[in-house]
């Protein structure tokens, strides 16, 4: 799900960072890199490790959304700790933004 899918869904505003269209472009910037590292650092994760979890996250994530468009919770049993790490990451990220989810 990238910024299209999302404003599609009424998730967020129209207002999508510049040039920023899918999941893949946004775990590529220097702020998600910066933000994944401390979550890595944190939980004393393998940075490569984690990484290579990304493209799959959502897929597994939106497998758990019950029908519940309003409050994201993460819970430690549906998500291996690297997939709790990217979707932390994501969670972060976007909480500087004008329409930012719950």
């Amino acid at each position: 799900m990238g910024c299209v899918s999302a404003q599609t869904d009424q998730k967020i505003g129209t207002n999508c960072p510049p040039g920023l269209r899918t999941l893949d472009a946004l775990a590529n910037t220097p702020e998600f890199i910066q933000i994944l590292q401390e979550e890595v650092t944190a939980f004393h994760l393998v940075s490569k490790d984690v990484i290579q979890c990304i493209p799959s996250t959502y897929e597994e994530a939106s497998k758990r959304t019950f029908g519940n468009d309003s409050i994201i919770t993460i819970y430690k049993g549906d998500h291996t700790m690297k997939q709790r790490a990217v979707l932390a990451t994501f969670l972060r990220i976007q909480s500087g933004w004008p329409h930012e989810l719950p």
